[in-house]
């Protein structure tokens, strides 16, 4: 893993979110994930800037805590612009949605995808004059003049469905969107799942809840400080096979698109030792670490 700038902030941590800015109108914030937006701390005047992806399935959350705006990292645009599937939805429902160059801020860190630089706007946040090339901390300053956010069911078809692909001597092969979206009522510690959220640090706190032999995740175009895969070598310290999937060979968002379409980018030492290797369809990826001597350490 490459080593961060020395300039870059640490990540803000698992559900921390922290005010970077603060007008006569409400506020900025910044998080690592998107998983953290429902706080009672952010409401319907303040805008965030979370390192999720910009996708459909992760701003949806900001769109049901009803806050002003969002901005969110553009996973490297990647597979039919899965990555910033979220702006056209936000001019949709009425909030401006902008996402940063996944080269310039890194997945999973929300200070420094505050400070990295806007690639894509929507109609909403362009109307604010919100433009490809500023910080995202200043367009967040410029979307504080929208209208205030509303909670809002936004009715998006969002499969959470848990695809089982097949089964092994050792445990399933399953596909879904997130491994947040995994029914809690199941024993998940033999099988191998295909996911379609990214690959970045924030697996390192999931995998403490939602306990699994081995993952495959998109890698969310790699980006600054190899931030989409930074998840592989957190969880290559639990002894946890994991790898990740070319954004651009499948849609970030999209667990059955990363089974079906997904070739691996990038493995952890772990994984490595399973036989998974650069270029493998994942199919075949998942059925070496379900055979693969379990070695998962204390979480």
């Amino acid at each position: 893993m490459a080593d961060m700038a020395p300039d870059d902030p640490v990540p803000l941590g698992y559900n921390v979110v922290k005010p970077i800015f603060e007008g006569s109108t409400g506020r900025v914030f910044a998080m690592d994930s998107l998983l953290y937006v429902a706080t009672p701390e952010i409401g319907e005047f303040d805008v965030v800037i979370a390192s999720s992806f910009c996708g459909v399935g992760t701003v949806d959350r900001a769109f049901r805590h009803g806050v002003r705006a969002v901005i969110a990292h553009d996973a490297g645009v990647g597979k039919d612009q899965a990555g910033i599937s979220a702006l056209p939805y936000g001019d949709r429902f009425g909030m401006p949605v902008a996402a940063v160059d996944g080269r310039t801020g890194e997945v999973s860190n929300g200070l420094s995808l505050a400070a990295g630089l806007i690639s894509h706007a929507n109609e909403l946040a362009q109307s604010l004059g919100v433009r490809p090339g500023q910080r995202a901390v200043d367009a967040a300053t410029l979307m504080l003049k929208a209208p205030r956010g509303r909670p809002q069911d936004t009715e998006v078809e969002i499969d959470d469905t848990l695809y089982e692909m097949g089964t092994t001597e050792t445990g399933r092969i399953l596909a879904i969107r997130a491994l947040t979206s995994l029914p809690e009522d199941q024993d998940y510690s033999s099988d191998i799942v295909a996911v379609g959220v990214h690959a970045g640090q924030v697996w390192g706190d999931l995998v403490k809840r939602w306990r699994v032999k081995g993952w495959l995740a998109n890698d969310a175009g790699i980006g600054k400080n190899r931030g989409g895969i930074g998840g592989l070598f957190r969880c290559e310290e639990l002894g946890m096979p994991a790898a990740s999937i070319s954004a651009d060979s499948a849609r970030i968002d999209d667990g059955l698109s990363s089974y079906h379409e997904g070739i691996v980018s990038a493995v952890n030492s772990v994984a490595a030792e399973a036989g998974v290797t650069v270029g493998m369809r994942v199919p075949a990826a998942m059925l070496l670490m379900s055979a693969a001597r379990p070695a998962v350490k204390s979480t």
